[in-house]
């Protein structure tokens, strides 16, 4: 939720803490993630791959899912539950996906397909980023939705892991069927596929060398049967015995080596420095550079009292200094807000698009400002509001660009 700072502060109750019940959404998602991807792949190693995959991938779906009912109903408590939820099976799924690859590539394929991963998996950040705050700001999406489509897409990875799941155990079945049935079965997914490509390699030969594929075919079928079935088959099945034999146990981790440490201390600052940065960057864009405060200025509305902009203000509410001149508002800073507003719904025929019966605050501050509810956004501050949104906007492409680097 981090491209939503500004959005979710004006959508939840007011408060004074809302800084730390914000950060408290990545706290108790790290949390269970100390430890959890240890025994995630421990998991992973004794269960398979694909079918840790689609539980973990389920759990981050029930996760996403509480947190948008949490964000419906206003509820910290029930968000914090579903980020909880969500970190259960958030990183451990990483570590089921990067299981996955290397084990259906090989050599410098593994690289690459994890490149292929980190890349696709840093355009959803951006895609995040950019998408989120654009559906927030729009009328006829708002907050929850943002929340509701991010529910949806964890949906539609548990429906791919479930492919995947598919796909594995009809690979297994053909294995077991050129296995012979019930003999032993190839331990290694990648050698079946080169055996049948070389196959298919053999036949497209014999075909341009006009030669029947009676004899020469079987000939040759058996000639690369031998060769996998003496070598690689042997090798595999004797690799995986031994790595059945010995386990895999939390006790290995005194075995890594210097090389893994540093990999990993490298990997603890770029969490611990860079990403908890990126968390609050919105807001912080947003004081600083996109919409910071013109309450230094000594600039006072004309009618005070009154809305800014829209259809509950018939004429003008200019912003004006002291000596009587019109205050220059930089693109960079917020608009001036009314020092206090007073009205009710039989204020105005469209009343029924407020989200409240009553505004009434005889000292209006920013943090009273939802530009989310039709009030604030079409009725009484539309120039304030319209700014923010935008703002917000392009705080979020902002925030994407250490991804796209």
């Amino acid at each position: 939720p981090s491209a939503l700072h500004q959005q979710l502060q004006d959508y939840m109750p007011p408060s004074s803490n809302y800084e730390t019940k914000f950060n408290l959404l990545y706290t108790v998602y790290s949390i269970p993630n100390v430890i959890l991807p240890l025994f995630g792949g421990n998991v992973v190693d004794r269960h398979g791959a694909p079918l840790c995959l689609t539980v973990f991938a389920a759990t981050v779906f029930v996760g996403a899912a509480l947190l948008s009912v949490g964000v419906a109903i206003k509820s910290w408590e029930v968000m914090y539950l579903g980020r909880f939820v969500f970190g259960l099976g958030g990183e451990s799924l990483c570590v089921a996906q990067s299981t996955i690859l290397s084990d259906w590539f090989e050599g410098r394929e593994v690289a690459f397909a994890m490149g292929i991963g980190q890349s696709a998996l840093l355009l959803g950040s951006i895609w995040n980023n950019v998408v989120s705050p654009i559906v927030a700001n729009s009328s006829g999406g708002g907050i929850q939705a943002s929340f509701w489509i991010g529910a949806l897409l964890t949906c539609s990875s548990v429906v791919m892991a479930g492919t995947i799941v598919y796909v594995e155990r009809q690979a297994a079945r053909e294995l077991k069927s050129k296995a012979g049935g019930g003999g032993e079965t190839l331990q290694s997914l990648t050698v079946a596929l080169l055996e049948s490509e070389v196959w298919q390699s053999s036949g497209e030969v014999e075909m341009e060398s006009g030669e029947p594929n009676g004899r020469h075919s079987n000939q040759a079928s058996n000639n690369w049967r031998g060769v996998f079935d003496e070598n690689t088959t042997e090798q595999s099945a004797k690799a995986c015995t031994a790595a059945v034999e010995s386990g895999v146990h939390i006790t290995d981790i005194q075995k890594f080596g210097p090389i893994f440490w540093l990999l990993t201390l490298s990997c603890f600052v770029v969490y611990g420095c860079v990403l908890p940065f990126n968390n609050v960057a919105s807001g912080i864009l947003l004081e600083r550079n996109f919409f910071m405060s013109s309450s230094s200025q000594n600039c006072v509305l004309e009618h005070p009292h009154q809305c800014t902009l829209g259809y509950l203000q018939n004429g003008t509410n200019r912003a004006l200094e002291a000596n009587g001149d019109a205050c220059v508002i930089a693109p960079s800073q917020a608009p001036v807000l009314p020092s206090s507003v007073n009205h009710t719904s039989h204020d105005s025929e469209r009343a029924g698009e407020w989200e409240e019966q009553d505004y009434i605050y005889s000292s209006l501050t920013s943090k009273n400002v939802d530009c989310g509810d039709s009030f604030w956004l079409d009725a009484c501050t539309s120039d304030y509001c319209t700014k923010q949104n935008t703002a917000t906007e392009h705080a979020g492409k902002v925030m994407s660009i250490p991804y796209l680097i």
